[in-house]
């Protein structure tokens, strides 16, 4: 079936509880090679315009075209009205090919990537035109491509920042977002590389991340924390653990207050002891604006992200991005300041996360380091439903003491989950009971952005994707290929037979050619069936076009030459 651009699939009703749990048939200690595609609802089309001038582009010409596989795939339809998408061996999109196990996908020569995570919100909720922030549901996409079915792995947020680095699956305490900073008990190890976590939220040391794995591959990393460090009685001013987990551990590890909206839930570092135990934690997780050599447990300052970004050298192959709890669109009323400027506005929510995306995204997307095959992806934890009551950021709730409060909400984009999602040793649902209603199976559909050069401008992918599909991805671009659950690099979930990287759907324009901003779905829908569908052909474009995309490897020259010139450097200074 071809998916017009800008329209979901939608299944003609919403499938039970029992058929979203019953779906998987298992073979021993691993998935099978099968997605779960359920409960999207008929959702508004994206509509997408060409970005402004002033944010930069980025493509930027001239590499080496890569080759990459694809993966087709036949769907079923069950009684319960879910789409079961089993997954086979393919060549490029829309070709036919033999049966066979599904594999990775061959990765881009991506260099620095850039993940910025953003707080609660549905597909629907982001990226449909419900709000007025148009940043990040239309501006974005015009510069590289929406996946409108990538998928949350649990609710509610920690578990999964624990899924996205560790392939770890819900546990009990993660879900409740760690009440008591603990260590995990009795921490010892389960099937598909997983942990036995009846309690507590702390890893042990010999649970692997996805950062272990790049120290032992040479790949450079850092994570940047907003407002980490504002109130250092509540966190570490790096690295950011809210105290000692040994023992009784550190009650209510923390929540946003006025002067630190910093919260540990939403930093993924601190609840591993492969990386809290190390040294470089404390000179590898900083704030976001940097640390003075006064404040800084080193006696050394530390820079921050715009000062990293200044040269390719000090920025690292992989940055972990937090906004801060007012910044992430998780608070609708801010406890501190957005990034407005003006102190009396606390308003959060989109609106706040889009003066976030603002302000860093084209500092990126004009640093060295990105127009060397650069990579952003903005995404989000957890998919909350969709809002009426509670302006741009908080869901509907049926949970209130007061069944007067209580506000019934279609949690259909809040309950799925995708691509065989296991629940794991330690809890058979890994979506809880968020919102007081039954939204136990995952984490839900959120949406996810990516910008590349090799990812064209305006394209649109509704291949099912989670956060194990992601950390699988990220293993790949590092080119992990040995350790993990399967022995081919992939830790926990991530190690699934039949886990689908991003593929050729993501991966669409693999020469690496500047391609102009495009309005989202213009340059292609990738179904799930991998079939694609580009009304308006790529085509090369001329050397003075591409003179006029801001980024591009020509427009730099321009700028430069320009600079040069009249003896101003500006961002063409910064960009060389």
């Amino acid at each position: 079936m071809t998916i017009p651009p800008g329209q979901p699939p939608s299944p003609s009703r919403r499938p039970s509880r029992s058929a979203l749990l019953g779906r998987t048939r298992l073979r021993p200690g691993r998935a099978v090679a099968a997605l779960a595609v359920a409960g999207l609802a008929a959702t508004v089309g994206l509509a997408g315009v060409a970005a402004s001038p002033a944010h930069a582009n980025p493509a930027a010409a001239g590499t080496s075209p890569v080759r990459a596989s694809g993966v087709r795939e036949t769907t079923s339809t069950t009684g319960a009205g879910a789409t079961n998408v089993q997954l086979s061996a393919a060549g490029t999109p829309g070709t036919a090919a033999s049966a066979g196990k599904a594999g990775s996908a061959t990765m881009p020569p991506i260099k620095h990537v850039w993940l910025i995570i953003l707080e609660n919100k549905s597909y629907q909720a982001s990226f449909t035109g419900l709000n007025q922030n148009s940043y990040l549901w239309k501006t974005l996409p015009s510069y590289g491509e929406v996946l409108r079915q990538y998928y949350g792995t649990g609710h509610y947020s920690l578990d999964n920042y624990i899924s996205m680095i560790g392939g770890q699956a819900p546990a009990p305490d993660t879900q409740a977002d760690c009440p008591q900073y603990t260590n995990v008990f009795p921490g010892t190890p389960a099937p598909d590389g997983q942990t036995l976590a009846a309690k507590g939220c702390v890893y042990p040391k010999n649970v692997p991340t996805l950062f272990n794995q790049f120290d032992a591959k040479g790949v450079t990393w850092k994570g940047y924390m907003q407002d980490m460090g504002n109130d250092p009685g509540r966190e570490a001013p790096t690295c950011g653990q809210p105290g000692d987990p040994s023992g009784a551990g550190v009650k209510d590890p923390g929540g946003a207050t006025p002067t630190d909206q910093y919260v540990p839930k939403h930093n993924p570092f601190v609840w591993f002891h492969s990386i809290t135990d190390s040294p470089e934690c404390a000179t590898r997780v900083v704030p976001l604006d940097g640390l003075s050599a006064a404040k800084s447990p080193t006696h050394k300052a530390l820079p921050g992200l715009a000062q990293d970004l200044k040269s390719e050298k000090t920025t690292p192959n992989f940055s972990w991005i937090t906004p801060n709890n007012c910044s992430d669109a998780h608070d609708a009323v801010c406890k501190g300041d957005n990034l407005s400027g003006d102190p009396a506005n606390h308003q959060g929510g989109l609106y706040a996360a889009d003066l976030f995306l603002k302000k860093w995204i084209p500092q990126i997307m004009a640093s060295p380091a990105f127009q060397d095959n650069g990579l952003i992806n903005v995404t989000f934890d957890e998919a909350f439903p969709p809002y009426t009551q509670y302006g741009n950021s908080i869901a509907n709730y049926m949970g209130n003491a007061d069944p007067a409060l209580n506000v019934p909400t279609d949690t259909a984009q809040s309950i799925v989950a995708c691509c065989d999602e296991l629940p794991g040793p330690n809890t058979s649902q890994p979506g809880d009971q968020a919102f007081g209603q039954d939204t136990t199976p995952g984490g839900g559909i959120t949406g996810s952005v990516l910008i590349s050069r090799f990812v064209k401008p305006g394209s649109v992918s509704d291949q099912p994707y989670n956060h194990y599909s992601w950390l699988r991805t990220a293993e790949d671009i590092a080119g992990i290929t040995t350790g993990g659950t399967d022995g081919k690099g992939h830790l926990g979930y991530a190690g699934a037979d039949g886990l689908r990287p991003f593929g050729t759907d993501v991966w669409n324009n693999p020469s690496g050619r500047a391609l102009p901003p495009a309005p989202s779905g213009s340059r292609g829908v990738y179904t799930a069936r991998a079939v694609q569908v580009d009304p308006v052909p790529q085509q090369p474009i001329s050397a003075a076009a591409e003179a006029a995309i801001p980024g591009s490897a020509t427009n730099r020259r321009t700028l430069a030459a320009a600079a040069a010139r009249t003896g101003t450097a500006g961002l063409a200074g910064a960009a060389r």
